[in-house]
């Protein structure tokens, strides 16, 4: 296997990690949220607070990160403007 194909590939793993990060950070921050919840005694609000501002903050990070690769992307395309 070449350099290319090894960039490539690391590229290809990189991109498709949005499915497992998403995962996995929900039940991260889902469970610090349980365990918050025992300390403090209350019902599993904070554990559903941390559910969904992992999902955001995921999400948020995936479009931006998408929405960058694109811009560059177009910036390079024979398409794009030059000046």
């Amino acid at each position: 296997m070449d350099n290319s194909q090894r960039r490539e590939f690391s590229r290809d793993l990189n991109r498709s990690s949005g499915g497992f990060e998403l995962a996995f950070v929900a039940a991260i921050f889902g469970g610090i949220g349980l365990l918050l919840d025992r300390w403090i005694g209350t019902t599993p609000v904070i554990a559903l607070i941390m559910f969904f501002l992992g999902i955001i903050g995921t999400v948020l990070k995936l479009w931006i990160g998408y929405d960058q690769q694109m811009r560059k992307l177009e910036g390079e395309g024979p398409w794009a403007q030059r000046s």
